[in-house]
């Protein structure tokens, strides 16, 4: 039997909050789904949790091989029309099924859509105005490929789409959403549902916020260009993008006391966009590394 949305949920070590995640789609307004977990080899009691979900999802485990692994082994089970990821300790407003099922009804153009999303961190509780409407905007691959930076929870996909450009890329460590995300945007238009339906957890130290991510950016930015048929007229975008990603990793590498790491990674982004923020940053880290080279007597 078959379900209009398949849900795919990795989870490792997550005992202490997939079940409220699980209970975020089992209060959906939107009924015709089922709920693929993938356990990732999880050491902690995740699987015990799982136990009292048994009627509502199916249960997949595996050894332990990253969260896109464990999408993609989701992935290949799914039997949906689209496909909605969440992970494990996000949760879902209780529209967020139904508006992004209907906007994808709708709007048959789109190859996928995503939706706005708030933090745990700058809320403490799980609450939103349902009466407030949804305005609906597609975006093309030069927008998507400018601000690339959906939140996986909140990325709805039809599956024939996925089945076309793959899965995560599973050799990356981090920015496989952002690969797969320009994958899909380049077979057509990406829509957004502008209402927050995903209250997404911000946890310190997670993947994304690893110095080494910011590579496997400028490494996705270079695959997404070797792809391109018409390369000159992406240079100079790719130009920005690249800035961008050189100034956030100078300007983390700063807030890690690495001043002279940041200086240099600083001035490549300087080289490709002219900015006066940057300028600005580059004297920072410099003063920083001069002082920090000054031993007490």
């Amino acid at each position: 039997m078959t379900s209009t949305v398949s849900i795919i949920m990795p989870a490792y070590n997550a005992a202490a909050f997939i079940g409220k995640a699980i209970d975020s789609i089992l209060n959906q307004g939107f009924s015709d789904y089922q709920i693929i977990v993938v356990d990732d080899g999880s050491k902690d009691h995740t699987l015990e949790v799982l136990e009292q979900y048994a009627d509502d999802i199916t249960l997949i485990t595996q050894a332990n091989g990253g969260a896109s692994k464990a999408r993609n082994t989701g992935i290949k089970a799914a039997t949906g029309d689209f496909i909605a990821f969440l992970d494990s300790d996000d949760l879902w407003r209780t529209q967020k099924l139904a508006l992004q099922v209907d906007a994808m009804q709708k709007n048959p153009n789109w190859v996928a859509c995503y939706t706005e999303t708030s933090y745990k961190a700058d809320e403490e509780r799980n609450v939103q105005d349902e009466r407030i409407s949804a305005t609906l905007v597609g975006k093309s691959l030069q927008q998507v490929f400018l601000h690339p930076y959906l939140v996986t929870s909140s990325f709805m996909v039809r599956r024939e789409i996925l089945a076309k450009v793959g899965g995560f890329d599973e050799s990356l460590k981090t920015a496989e959403d952002i690969d797969l995300y320009l994958r899909v945007a380049e077979q057509g238009v990406i829509g957004q549902v502008q209402k927050s339906l995903v209250w997404k957890a911000d946890i310190e130290g997670s993947l994304g916020s690893l110095l080494s991510s910011y590579q496997d950016n400028l490494d996705v930015v270079d695959a997404f260009l070797a792809r391109q048929a018409e390369i000159e007229q992406w240079r100079s975008l790719v130009g920005k993008v690249k800035a961008k990603i050189f100034f956030d990793w100078g300007k983390d590498l700063l807030w890690n006391q690495q001043a002279y790491p940041a200086f240099k990674v600083l001035s490549r982004s300087l080289l490709l966009k002219f900015s006066t923020a940057t300028i600005w940053l580059m004297i920072k880290a410099l003063v920083k590394g001069m002082l920090n080279s000054i031993k007490p007597a």
